[in-house]
Formats: structure tokens, C-alpha cells, sequence
């Protein structure tokens, strides 16, 4: 594979310099149907998980950081040599670490939560509005296993640059669908998944509760929760006791909880 001539930018009016700048908008970054990821390790993981990269920026003064990792990025990937003011224009992170790149969006069939058979873990995202909080979910969801994530209406951006930290490479692997809730869950239900619901005010503790093969679990919006018009809808409800007498936890320590609980059946039962 031939490697591609490195390409050298200092002015921060160059056409490509603009486009990239356009990543850091959710209006851009859907427009070019790519995102901006930065720093050694999410470069890495993306790699990893095969993603497409259009380009690679290295900040001139920091040459050291891409030739530690160079050998593990893709051959034919653009290179593009920044001046420093250049690629600090372009990051959001305080203390960069000189090294980005352009990758395409991920896009997953937006069926590829309902052709699973067996055993089935779905996430159903209310309205989760923090980025550091979608990024750990969808973080804990693929370290617990989780098979797909539905973002409902009002969830922030997964390619919003904070998720993408907080995902710490976990985004290019965990298939993520925009979908209306209310047209989801009736789709899940009529496959034979049990759509289940944190609150506090269920007659269930969740470690009382025997999680079923196929499940979907629902979390809400840090303010509100979950949007009562989906109430009606839900199979179950569980409720994390809280004997300290803390009023609610944090969206993704609630979710954190619940997989983690659905494991520990799961392994008990083996």
C-alpha cells in the first residue's frame, strides 16, 4: 500500500483547515458525515476498530507523538504537517497532545438491534443531555457486553467531542441508532424483549428482580428521568435502594448498576 506525501498547512484560512473546523459542530460534523478525534490512545482504538481515516494531523512541534504510533496507524492515510497555532485552533482539549485525526462517522444498520436472536442487551437513552454521561455509558455498555445503543430524541450527539473522550474508543465499537423511543420499544417487545425501567418509586429492588434473557434497559434524562409518556409502555420496574438517603444517582451509575447486576445472574445461573 503506497504511503501517502505528508502535507505541510500554516495558514489558518487554508480550505481543508476550514473544513475541519466545521467537526466541532453536531451541524458539521453530520454534514460531512465525519468527526475530529485527537490524542494518541482514542487514534489507537480507532485504528483498531478498522475505522476510516481521512486524515491525520500532527502538530510540527510535537513530531515525537506520531512517530511513536505511526507504524500502527492506516499506510495510506493522508498526512497533514500543522503549524502549532494552527492545530490548537482546531482541538478543544486545554493541554493537547499534537495529534489528531478525520475519521468517517461510524454508521450502523439501523436494524441491528432486532436481528439478534438469544440472548439480548439493548440500552434506550431518554433525553441524556451530558456528554461525559453518554460517554460513560456507552463505555460501561461495551465493557458489560451491551449489544446495541438507541439514542432517543434529545440525547447529545455521540460524536460530540467530550463523548468521544469519555467513550475512550468504546464509540467505534458499540453500534449507536437514533430512533424515536416510542416506535422502538414496541419493535423490541414484539421480538421478545422485556423493556425494563429504573425508578425509584418500583415496588422492585433490581437484585430481586430476575433480568430476563432478552431486555432492554431504559434510562432517563439527568433532570427528569424518563419522560412519563413512555411510562405506559415498559414491562417492569426496578428501583435502586438508597439507604444513605441520596434522592438519585448519576444516569450512567445507574446503568453501570443495572448491567452489572444483569451479569452477576447471569454468571450465577451458569
Amino acid at each position: 500500500m503506497t504511503i501517502k506525501k505528508r502535507i505541510s498547512i500554516t495558514s489558518p484560512h487554508n480550505e481543508q483547515v476550514k473544513r475541519w473546523k466545521k467537526l466541532n459542530t453536531r451541524k458539521g460534523r453530520a454534514q460531512e458525515r465525519a468527526l475530529l478525534i485527537e490524542g494518541e490512545h482514542l487514534l489507537l482504538e480507532a485504528a483498531r476498530a478498522s475505522a476510516q481515516f481521512e486524515a491525520v494531523l500532527v502538530n510540527r512541534d510535537k513530531e515525537e507523538v506520531y512517530q511513536r504510533i505511526k507504524g500502527e496507524l492506516p499506510p495510506d492515510a493522508p498526512v497533514y504537517e500543522l503549524a502549532p497555532a494552527v492545530f490548537a485552533a482546531l482541538v478543544d482539549t486545554e493541554t493537547p497532545q499534537g495529534l489528531a485525526a478525520v475519521i468517517t462517522a461510524p454508521v450502523w444498520p439501523r436494524d441491528v438491534w432486532l436481528d439478534k436472536d438469544g440472548d439480548l442487551t439493548v440500552l434506550l437513552l431518554d433525553a441524556v443531555q451530558d456528554p461525559g454521561n453518554l460517554g460513560t455509558i456507552i463505555r460501561t455498555a461495551q465493557a458489560a457486553g451491551v449489544d446495541s445503543i438507541l439514542l432517543g430524541k434529545g440525547t447529545v450527539d455521540p460524536f460530540n467531542a467530550k463523548v468521544v473522550r469519555s467513550a475512550m474508543g468504546a464509540l467505534f465499537r458499540m453500534p449507536l441508532i437514533q430512533i424515536d423511543l416510542a416506535e422502538a420499544i414496541p419493535m423490541l417487545q414484539s421480538r421478545g424483549v422485556t423493556v425494563v425501567n429504573a425508578s425509584p418509586h418500583a415496588g422492585t429492588h433490581h437484585f430481586d428482580y430476575a433480568f430476563p434473557a432478552r431486555v432492554a434497559l431504559l434510562l432517563g434524562n439527568e433532570g427528569r428521568g424518563v419522560d412519563e409518556k413512555y411510562l405506559p409502555l415498559v414491562d417492569a420496574d426496578v428501583t435502586i435502594p438508597m439507604p444513605g438517603g441520596t434522592e438519585s444517582l448519576n444516569v450512567s451509575i445507574t446503568g453501570a448498576i443495572l448491567l452489572y447486576e444483569r451479569i452477576r445472574q447471569h454468571f450465577q445461573a451458569r
